[in-house]
């Protein structure tokens, strides 16, 4: 487990539960920075979403790398 602060607010997740959210929808379009999980290709955000519930415009694509890596994942670029 992780925890994380965005906006102020304090989070905890690990990347099994990062995973699991993700298997359950589609990955969207990636525009520069993304995640693989099971072969697929998520952009950085989408997961921070999923996990947080908080729109996409209240973080940046940098919050959700650093939170990410701090899971455990290896951020790649396109």
């Amino acid at each position: 487990m992780q925890d994380f602060v965005l906006r102020g607010k304090n989070y905890r997740s690990s990347k099994q539960e990062v995973e699991a959210a993700l298997k359950k929808v589609e990955p969207e379009s990636v525009r520069k920075y993304y995640i693989e999980v099971d072969g697929k290709r998520y952009p950085i955000k989408q997961p921070i979403e999923l996990v947080t519930g908080l729109a996409r415009i209240a973080y940046t694509a940098m919050d959700a790398y650093r939170i990410l890596s701090r899971l455990g994942f290896e951020i790649k670029q396109i």
